[in-house]
């Protein structure tokens, strides 16, 4: 048996004489602990001592007696314990704020005193040469720049669902492709701006100085130094490739950084790499770590999410730039020149396909319970805009049920290079994709005109 056990079978022997007399050499005997010990821990942890607890207990059932019984206040002074009647009346109303023959009569809802249990959670193991934090969560979506600031934030302290961290960054109406960086540089909020846009205060401690020379090891003892505070640590590049990745621990003889990437970690073992690999980042320059200090600033939640409809339209509308390169093409344009050049023979599934099908495919899937959310906020109070909301939800939802059709064909599971039957049977998928998405920008737009705002407002900034 171990401790905890042991101290809850100490409270269930408690409860068991809360009518007889509780010895505090049993008490001692059930957790091999000295009693002064145990006095002290369980003051600790329960934030009354051991005395009030029981005290408390005592009255909690002596209350229930005299609500639910014809017993008298005496009769249940001395069953559980008291000397006198009066002494029992002192205590109950300083606990209760009357006396026990009011409550008798009262159909008041007095606050009970439960038994406590206990259970044991490990936060953190510290080696002699290594430190990792426990139950950090997992990455819910297969995203770069924000999922990874949810699971740190909520693992000190916040309480921000999946879906509402990829709608309200906007990432969840993003579409791009051409290029693997698209589901990074697409978005118009780098994270250390959506950091501080919920209002967190941050450090960051880049890989290489203005100069260039190479600050890694600055880097390294930072985010190390966080990690034995108790928090994760944001590190791009750390077991991904080009993208935020959660740190939550560190071996110091081995050189490693252990956590949780976006597709590296996320099972019951995290995973672990050299912890100057952030340096080696050669897609995009080696953006090295975040730490989220605390918050600073409030958060105005009402803002952003109307700001998060307004990204989302302009994305989905977005012309592409007269000197703007094939593959910066955003939202619906991207959409159908996507089908559009698989519906031509000679079409090649590379790396840009797979990794930007493999991000906004997940993604997409957040979007619709986002908005389903936003909509039913709005209730009663503004029944147009809740209804567009919902129709643009149960489009996207359309546009996610294609992209699964797709996934034979432009998943990291589908054959490279070209394959014009596959192009066949992906064209269509593509197309009809796109046009529900479409539909979803149209529906934003008219909720946008519900909720007395525009997309094209000039007054609108992104953070």
């Amino acid at each position: 048996m171990d401790w905890v056990q042991r101290i809850n079978k100490a409270l269930a022997y408690i409860d068991d004489n809360l009518t007889g007399e509780i010895c505090h050499d049993e008490i001692s005997h059930i957790t091999l602990t000295p009693i002064s010990l145990f006095q002290r821990f369980f003051i600790m942890v329960a934030g009354v001592t051991l005395s009030e607890y029981i005290r408390r207990r005592k009255l909690t059932c002596a209350l229930a007696d005299l609500q639910k019984s014809n017993v008298g206040v005496t009769e249940t002074a001395f069953k559980y314990g008291y000397e006198s009647s009066n002494a029992f009346y002192i205590a109950f109303k300083r606990l209760y704020g009357i006396s026990p023959s009011e409550a008798k009569k009262s159909d008041t809802v007095l606050k009970r005193y439960d038994r406590i249990y206990f259970t044991l959670t490990i936060s953190y193991v510290k080696g002699e040469n290594d430190m990792v934090l426990l139950n950090v969560d997992t990455f819910r979506y297969t995203e770069p720049l924000y999922e990874a600031v949810r699971i740190v934030l909520n693992n000190i302290g916040a309480d921000y669902t999946p879906e509402y961290i990829q709608g309200i960054s906007g990432a969840a109406f993003t579409i791009s492709g051409g290029c693997p960086s698209r589901p990074t540089c697409a978005n118009d909020l780098w994270t250390t701006d959506f950091i501080k846009l919920l209002g967190y205060e941050i450090e960051e401690y880049p890989c290489f100085d203005e100069d260039g020379n190479d600050v890694s090891e600055k880097m390294i003892e930072a985010v190390k130094k966080h990690i034995d505070g108790g928090k994760p640590a944001l590190v791009f590049h750390a077991f991904s490739v080009a993208e935020f990745d959660v740190v939550c621990g560190y071996d110091e003889q081995a050189k490693h950084f252990i956590g949780r990437g976006s597709v590296h970690g996320n099972g019951s073992e995290y995973a672990r790499e050299p912890w100057d690999r952030a340096k080696t980042c050669d897609l995009c320059p080696a953006f090295g770590a975040v730490l989220i200090k605390g918050k600073t600033a409030e958060f105005n939640k009402m803002q952003a999410e109307t700001n998060s409809l307004i990204k989302a339209v302009r994305h989905g509308k977005q012309k592409l730039a007269v000197d703007a390169m094939p593959h910066e093409a955003n939202g619906i344009e991207f959409y159908y020149k996507w089908a559009d050049e698989y519906a031509n023979k000679g079409k090649e599934r590379g790396v840009a396909d797979a990794y930007c099908y493999n991000v906004f495919s997940s993604v997409r899937k957040a979007g619709v319970i986002y908005l389903r959310g936003l909509a039913d906020n709005y209730g009663s109070s503004n029944p147009e805009a809740r209804d567009r909301l919902h129709y643009a939800a149960a489009n996207f939802e359309k546009e996610v049920a294609e992209l699964e059709k797709a996934y034979p064909y432009l998943s990291w599971e589908s054959p490279w290079g070209v394959d014009e039957d596959r192009s066949k049977n992906l064209a269509p998928i593509l197309k009809a994709a796109a046009s529900h998405y479409e539909k979803a920008i149209e529906y934003l737009e008219k909720a946008l005109d519900a909720i007395g705002a525009s997309y094209t407002d000039s007054k609108f900034k992104p953070i």
